[in-house]
C-alpha cells in the first residue's frame, strides 16, 4: 500500500473526508450511534426544590440512578462543571455530564426510579436513549427559540437551493448581530465564495452533506478572529472525533511537552519534548490546523491547536487501499503511530510508538492547587473558573490573608465565566477613599434581537446612564477623555457602555495594602481577560506568566432554519480602557515567565509561582 500524508490535501478537503468517514464508517466506542453524545432517556423533566422529576412513557418518577450512576452524583458533577446551570445541563447535556464521570451511555440505559404515585422503587432496563428526546427537552426549556420542530431531525443532505438559502440566512444574521464582521476588512460574500470554490471548482454540487456546509461556514467564520465564534451541527465536531492521542500537550520554555492525561509524568520519562508526530514536525501540524481556529492572538491559536491535536484524525497519515478496493484504509487511524521526542536541552532524541485511544483525554483544572497560606507569609488565591465558587473562595481566602505580606492570584488556565469574581476581588484592592475606575468599555450591535439592557449581565451600562453615582460618573469621564480605541466602530453599534469597579460595600470587605501578583497564561480567556485587563490598572498589581488568549464577546447564537446548523458569534466589541481590543490581542504580562516541562505533571516545579514569590519578597525588602 502507498502511504500519503496531509500535505496532499488542503485542510478543508482533508477535514471533509474525515467528517464523512466519522459519520459513516467509524465504529469506535465513542461513535454517536452506539454512544450518543446528545441524548436523553427521559420524555419530560420538571424540577422541584432543586431536584429533577422525570417522565418515562406515561409515568412520573424521582430518578435514583442511570446505568448505576447515582443521580445525586450527576447533579453534583453538573454543579461543579457548570455552576448555577444544573437544571439546564442535567436536562440538555446529560450525556456530557456522565462522560465527565467516565461513563458513556449506549442507545439504551438502565434506570432506577421511584414512582411519584406509589413511592415504590422500579428498575427499568432497555430504556431508549435518543437525540429526539433530548431535543424535545431542550425545546421545552427554550420556547420560541426559532428552531425547527424538534420532531424533525437534522437532514443528512441539502439540495443546492437549500444550501443557498442557508448561506443567505447566515450572511443576514451575521450582518445584523456580529460585532467583529468588519474588524479585519474581510468581505463576507467573497470569503464564502472563496471557501466554496476551494472545495468545488465548478460550483456547488446538486447535493451537499450538512456537515460539509457546517465546515464551510465554520472556516469562514474563523477568519474574522472572534475567539467565541463557532459553527456546530450533527456530525460536525472536529475536536470530538475519535480516536484520540494517549497524551496531552502543553507549551513550556523548552518546547511542547507531551505528558500523561493523569499528569503522573511525561509520555516518556526522560524525553518530555515533542518534535514530530507520524513523521511530521509538530509545528507543521499546528500550522495546518489554523483554519479550524479563530484568527485571534498568536497565543490563542497555539493553545487551541495543541488541544485539537488530541483528535488523531486531524493529522494522521492514511494508507491507500489496493487499487482493486479503492478508497482509503480508515482503520489506519486506530493503529499505533510514532512520536519523536527530545530531552529538555534538545541534545538527545528518542522515537516511540503509541496507540490511539477511544477515551478523549481531558485537561481539567491546572494547576490543581488550592488557596492557601504559603510559608513565606504570602497568600495564594487559586481561581480555576470565574463562577460563584470563585466569589466564595475570594471571600473565605481574603479573610485568612488579611495580614499577609503579599498576595498571589493564580488564574492560569481559567477559561472565563462571569465577572462577579473580578468585582469581588477589586473591592479588596482599593482604599475606602479611592476613586472608582473603569475596567472595560464596550458597545454592542444594534439588532432587534437585543434589548437595551443587552450588557447588563456583564455589569455594563451606557456611559450616560442614570445608573451611575457622582464618583462613578467622574471616573467614566476621566477615562473617556483618554480612551482612543484601536478600532473605530462602524455604524450600527450602541453607545459606549462601561464597567466601573471599586468598593462594593460587602460586609467582609477590607483594604488589602500589600503588593499583588496575578499569574496568567494562554488558557486565560473571556471573563478572565477582563479580570486581568481591569486589575492590571492598579499600581500594586503585577501580571506575571504569559499573555492571555484575548476574548470578550457577549456571545449569542442563531440556528439556520433548514440544516439546524448552530452558529455563535460576538455581539459586543470590547476594549480595555487603554483602547486595545481584547479579541486578537489578549492581555500582556509585566514579567514573562514560561513554565518548565515539570510544571505539567503532579509534583513538578512551578517556576512562575516561584518567581512571583521572589517578586513579593523583594517588594517587602524594598
Amino acid at each position: 500500500m502507498t502511504p500519503f500524508r496531509i500535505p496532499h490535501f488542503r485542510t478543508h478537503h482533508f477535514l471533509s473526508l474525515l467528517l464523512l468517514f466519522s459519520a459513516l464508517f467509524l465504529c469506535s466506542p465513542l461513535e454517536a450511534q452506539k454512544y450518543p453524545q446528545k441524548a436523553s432517556p427521559f420524555d419530560e423533566i420538571r424540577w422541584k426544590d432543586g431536584q429533577p422529576e422525570v417522565r418515562v412513557d406515561d409515568t412520573w418518577y424521582s430518578p435514583i440512578s442511570i446505568d448505576g450512576i447515582e443521580v445525586s452524583e450527576i447533579i453534583a458533577t453538573c454543579e461543579k462543571r457548570w455552576p448555577g446551570q444544573v437544571e439546564k445541563r442535567f436536562t440538555e447535556d446529560l450525556m456530557e455530564a456522565l462522560s465527565l464521570m467516565n461513563h458513556r451511555c449506549g442507545d439504551t440505559v438502565t434506570l432506577r426510579l421511584r414512582s411519584l404515585d406509589t413511592g415504590k422503587t422500579e428498575l427499568l432496563k432497555g430504556v431508549s436513549n435518543t437525540r429526539d428526546k433530548r431535543q424535545r427537552l431542550r425545546d421545552a426549556r427554550n420556547p420560541g427559540s426559532g428552531r425547527p420542530s424538534p420532531l424533525r431531525r437534522t437532514p443528512d443532505w441539502l439540495t443546492r437551493d437549500q444550501v443557498k438559502t442557508e448561506v443567505e440566512f447566515f450572511k443576514a444574521a451575521l450582518r445584523d448581530q456580529f460585532a467583529y464582521l468588519h474588524l479585519k476588512g474581510i468581505d463576507l460574500d467573497q470569503a464564502i465564495v472563496e471557501e466554496i470554490r476551494s472545495r468545488f471548482s465548478t460550483g456547488l454540487p446538486e447535493k451537499l452533506p450538512t456537515f460539509e456546509l457546517a465546515a464551510i461556514l465554520h472556516q469562514v467564520l474563523m477568519r474574522f478572529g472572534d475567539g467565541h465564534a463557532r459553527v456546530s451541527a450533527e456530525g460536525y465536531r472536529p475536536d470530538r472525533m475519535a480516536p484520540y492521542t494517549p497524551f496531552l500537550l502543553g507549551e513550556s520554555e523548552a518546547g511542547i511537552v507531551a505528558f500523561q492525561p493523569n499528569r503522573s509524568g511525561y509520555l516518556h520519562r526522560s524525553y518530555p519534548i515533542l518534535l514530530e508526530i507520524d513523521g511530521t514536525p509538530i509545528e507543521d501540524i499546528i500550522d495546518r490546523l489554523m483554519p479550524l481556529i479563530a484568527d485571534g492572538s498568536r497565543q490563542l491559536k497555539r493553545n487551541r491547536s495543541l488541544r485539537l491535536i488530541r483528535s488523531v484524525s486531524l493529522w494522521r497519515t492514511f494508507e491507500e487501499k489496493p487499487q482493486s478496493q479503492r478508497g482509503y484504509d480508515f482503520e489506519a487511524l486506530k493503529r499505533p503511530f510514532e512520536v519523536k521526542l527530545s530531552s529538555p536541552n534538545g541534545r538527545r532524541t528518542k522515537s516511540i510508538r503509541v496507540t490511539p485511544t477511544d477515551q478523549r483525554p481531558i485537561y481539567g483544572e491546572w494547576p490543581a492547587s488550592e488557596s492557601r497560606l504559603l510559608n513565606q507569609d504570602v497568600g495564594y488565591l487559586r481561581i480555576p473558573q470565574m463562577d460563584a465558587d470563585a466569589v466564595r473562595e475570594i471571600r473565605d481566602s481574603m479573610d485568612r490573608f488579611r495580614k499577609t505580606k503579599g498576595l498571589i492570584v493564580d488564574v492560569r488556565s481559567n477559561g472565563g465565566g462571569s465577572r462577579e469574581a473580578l468585582i469581588a476581588l477589586a473591592g479588596y484592592l482599593v482604599a475606602d477613599d479611592s476613586d472608582p475606575w473603569v475596567g472595560n468599555f464596550a458597545a454592542y450591535r444594534k439588532s432587534a434581537k437585543f434589548d437595551d439592557d443587552h450588557l447588563v449581565k456583564r455589569f455594563m451600562y451606557p456611559v450616560e446612564s442614570s445608573h451611575w453615582d457622582k464618583q462613578q460618573r467622574e471616573a467614566i469621564d476621566r477615562s473617556l477623555n483618554s480612551f482612543k480605541p484601536d478600532w473605530k466602530l462602524p455604524k450600527g453599534f450602541s453607545s459606549w457602555h462601561a464597567l466601573v469597579l471599586g468598593k462594593t460595600g460587602h460586609k467582609d470587605e477590607y483594604t488589602y495594602k500589600a503588593s499583588v501578583v496575578i499569574l496568567s497564561d494562554a488558557g486565560c480567556f473571556s471573563a478572565t481577560d477582563i479580570f486581568l485587563g481591569a486589575l492590571e490598572i492598579l499600581p500594586q498589581v503585577t501580571l506575571m506568566g504569559s499573555a492571555s488568549s484575548g476574548g470578550s464577546a457577549r456571545s449569542q447564537g442563531f440556528t439556520l432554519p433548514i440544516s439546524m446548523i448552530e452558529v455563535r458569534c460576538a455581539s459586543m466589541a470590547s476594549f480595555r480602557p487603554n483602547g486595545k481590543l481584547y479579541d486578537g490581542i489578549g492581555v500582556e504580562v509585566d514579567e514573562e515567565t514560561l513554565p518548565t516541562p515539570e510544571y505539567f505533571t503532579h509534583g513538578g516545579e512551578d517556576p512562575v509561582l516561584e518567581r512571583a514569590i521572589k517578586h513579593l519578597k523583594k517588594q517587602v525588602r524594598d
